[in-house]
């Protein structure tokens, strides 16, 4: 057996990539918005919703905005900029998809916030290859049927640090084990 792992080691060069486990549950402040970010996971905090598949955008957009941390309601994370999205993915480090609060509204070609401000079209961008950027619409024609009168919008997520930590969106019925939750300033929920 420890010949075949030297053999692995040498095969690879030598080489190995680690990542490190996910900072989950663990409010962390980020002091150039004035809020505090968590990275939660559903099936530690929420074991009953997790087991019966009620984790989907709407489902944690809700649970986001019950929770609080000093006295701050939650929300699901706005992201602004570059230096929030490093914030997010060098802090906390999810090891899979995880939610956060943008959704894709199909008949208006529009992004909208959990605090209910669209998204400004030259603002921050953070999107894979599966999405066009420049017209925010799918580029997978597997993919363009989720936009429908059924399907409205599409729910945005960050995939995995592992995956490039880009932006996603996916259709109605889609459930991911995390989700980010900001703890905006009193007053500033809204913003």
């Amino acid at each position: 057996m420890r010949k075949l792992v030297l053999a692995l080691v040498l095969l690879v060069g030598g080489a190995t990539t680690t990542f490190a486990a996910p900072l989950l549950d663990t409010p962390v402040y980020y002091e150039p918005s004035d809020s505090y970010f968590e990275l939660v996971s559903l099936q530690n905090q929420y074991p009953g919703r997790f087991a019966r598949n009620e984790t989907s955008w709407l489902a944690v957009k809700e649970l986001a905005a019950k929770r609080s941390y000093k006295g701050r309601r939650g929300r699901l994370a706005v992201v602004r900029d570059r230096a929030t999205n490093s914030f997010l993915r060098d802090t906390f480090k999810p090891d899979q998809p995880s939610w956060f609060g943008l959704q894709y509204l199909c008949k208006y070609n529009r992004l909208i916030w959990a605090n209910g401000r669209l998204h400004k079209r030259d603002g921050f961008q953070n999107w894979g290859r599966v999405w066009n950027v420049e017209g925010k619409k799918p580029n997978n024609p597997n993919r363009s049927e989720g936009c429908s009168n059924f399907n409205y919008f599409y729910a945005v997520h960050y995939w995995s640090s592992k995956s490039g930590f880009t932006w996603n969106a996916n259709a109605k019925n889609v459930h991911w084990k995390m989700m980010f939750v900001e703890y905006p300033a009193r007053g500033d929920y809204w913003k």
